[in-house]
């Protein structure tokens, strides 16, 4: 093909490949880096047939045994970057931190234009020490440019420079640095640099026990969930644009049983389709775990068999990643974190404290225009008023609004993380879990299943308080599962046209909207949008509201008391279920008490599973 080329080996790679849509699917001229040697396993592991896993150990036996007989040294020419350009970059970058640092913003302004600064010439130098290094045929240059060992960030730090350090607060060190540890760096320049380096080996002896301390406390809450049933029969979805092509492949279009894959994909593009409404986990209406058409495909492109626990593989799967990046903070020197690292970021928003959420944006409590945007001190502080109502927004944050926007309630006037708690007071909880299954992925950077993140948003967003118990049995205050209520919702239902559903008790769920939401405008106007002509409202009297408990307590609310013991507080359990009754189902989609008492597993009342 023109300007591409391939090699021997590459040819050789592909006519061993086991079948021929795992050939079809290779590219030849594809140079064999970490992200397409990832590809490669996909592609088998999708493609490969049944001799799939035995060919890539194969592989990966292959590569390893080659990667010994070649072996590779790195003189020190090769960590060397004297190059006039890189001069010119780090000149440039410490006039523009100067100018920051005398000027007159407060102090975390300055922190944050200096973050902004580092990360774009961070991006720029780490491009032209590769480029300069590749050209020097430099083998540490090449091992980062293919991943094969570190990446052209961490390779940037050792042979150009990271440019500026932060502080064990996360916070920039304002100290421009100018040179390499290959070069050798003046003592201002080490002792900032000192501050990031400790922080980091301290980071690096904490990445397996914090990510594993939360995998312990995530797994809890999810692994109940577990393929169930073929098709719980919902016909919600959520609504995914048609940009996102990671998050609609190997999903089923909602109320249908069409699969989204390539071909029907290509489809929806030539129909010029802006997003589709595909099932979903969090809508899942399985009366235990989830169904094989909500869950979608596997990473085989086969259907989760039943039986299959996705809950512990979403637990595992997010734990490990954050492990790995956590691991990798201690070759970074970033003035431009200001959220924290991936692991922080995670954590403050699974947790949930009801105290201290960290870095928490501001959102609009009411519909309405912004009338004002006035200080709200000297210190860099706004209040932003939306239909004349008051909001702070803290001095850390920047304003995402501006004097005559319109705005909707649970929309946010400010930088940061929405903390769910509130935005699922205001909202319910399907915005709750939504916004909650987003953010996690932007976190995460996309990498992960998007499914991954739907599991921990419907399990962490489930729960209600009963305010008005109506005709059933529940008691105020009572909190139960949303799954719990539904079934005394649907028992005297009304079908009303949508324009005279505000303030009635949604029965049945609609989109992403769960049953027991109480209809306002907004809900009825996102819902015209979606061309809902009516909807079913409850007329039992049963009033919920909907709580965010958090990542430390939502297993406390489970009404399986051996369930309960996985987790902690296991005094306290054992006490409230004697004084209360309790009663464990030992055939369910909890594994506990099937491990615990020695029963059959996986055995049901609707079948085995």
């Amino acid at each position: 093909m023109a300007n591409e080329f391939t090699t021997p080996g590459a040819i050789k790679l592909k006519s061993e490949l086991p079948t021929e849509a795992a050939k079809k699917d290779f590219d030849l001229y594809r140079p064999l880096d970490k992200t397409a040697m990832s590809d490669l396993v996909r592609n088998l592991v999708k493609n490969g047939g049944p001799g799939a896993m035995e060919h890539v150990n194969s592989l990966a036996k292959t590569f390893f045994n080659r990667a010994t007989e070649i072996g590779a040294s790195t003189p020190l020419s090769d960590y060397i970057n004297d190059s006039d350009e890189r001069q010119a970059i780090i000149d440039e970058f410490d006039m523009k931190a100067q100018m920051i640092l005398n000027g007159p913003d407060t102090k975390q302004v300055k922190y944050q234009k200096l973050g902004d600064l580092k990360d774009l010439y961070g991006s720029k130098i780490s491009k032209q020490n590769l480029q300069y290094l590749l050209e020097q045929g430099s083998t540490a240059a090449r091992m980062a440019s293919s991943g094969a060992r570190g990446n052209p960030g961490q390779l940037s730090s050792g042979t150009s420079t990271p440019l500026m350090s932060n502080n064990v607060k996360g916070e920039p060190v304002p100290v421009v640095i100018k040179h390499s540890f290959a070069q050798g760096m003046d003592p201002a320049e080490m002792i900032a640099l000192s501050y990031m380096g400790r922080g980091s080996t301290v980071m690096a002896q904490l990445s397996t026990a914090l990510p594993g301390a939360l995998f312990k406390k995530l797994s809890p809450t999810l692994f109940h969930e577990v393929v169930t049933v073929t098709d719980c029969g919902t016909k919600n979805g959520i609504c995914v644009p048609m940009s996102d092509k990671k998050n609609l492949l190997g999903r089923f279009i909602q109320g249908t049983s069409v699969l989204i894959d390539e071909a029907k994909l290509k489809e929806l593009q030539n129909d010029n389709v802006k997003k589709v409404y595909v099932r979903s986990t969090m809508t899942c209406e399985a009366k235990e775990g989830v169904c094989q058409r909500c869950f979608g495909l596997m990473a085989n492109g086969m259907l989760p068999e039943i039986g299959t626990n996705v809950g512990v593989i979403a637990a595992q799967s997010v734990s490990e990643v954050l492990t790995q990046a956590m691991l990798s903070t201690k070759h970074k020197a970033s003035a431009g974190e200001r959220k924290g690292n991936s692991y922080e970021q995670a954590n403050n928003l699974l947790s949930n404290p009801s105290e201290n959420f960290q870095n928490e944006a501001t959102i609009s409590t009411t519909n309405g225009k912004v009338n004002a945007i006035t200080p709200a001190s000297s210190l860099g502080d706004y209040h932003v008023y939306v239909d004349h109502k008051q909001h702070f927004v803290p001095r850390s944050q920047n304003l995402e609004v501006k004097e005559g926007d319109e705005v909707k309630i649970g929309q946010r006037l400010s930088t940061g993380t929405i903390n769910p708690r509130t935005l699922v007071s205001l909202r319910g909880i399907g915005a709750g879990r939504e916004y909650m299954a987003h953010e996690l992925r932007d976190i995460y950077g996309g990498g992960l299943d998007p499914r991954h993140f739907e599991l921990i948003a419907k399990n962490l967003i489930k729960f209600v308080e009963v305010t008005d118990p109506g005709q059933t049995a529940f008691l105020p205050g009572e909190k139960v599962d949303i799954n719990q209520v539904r079934k005394y919702l649907e028992t005297k239902l009304t079908e009303l046209p949508i324009e005279k559903a505000e303030g009635k008790v949604l029965a049945k769920g609609v989109f992403s909207l769960t049953p027991g939401t109480l209809l306002d405008a907004n809900h009825i106007e996102q819902l015209q949008k979606d061309g809902v002509k009516s909807v079913s409202v409850s007329n039992s009297g049963l009033k919920v509201k909907p709580i965010v408990p958090g990542l430390q307590s939502a297993k406390m609310l489970d009404k399986d008391w051996i369930s309960k013991l996985s987790f902690s507080r296991l005094r306290d359990t054992l006490k409230e279920s004697a004084a209360v009754g309790a009663e464990s189902d030992i055939h369910s989609v909890s594994p506990i008490s099937s491990y615990v008492l020695g029963h059959e597993f996986g055995d049901g009342k609707d079948g085995k599973y």
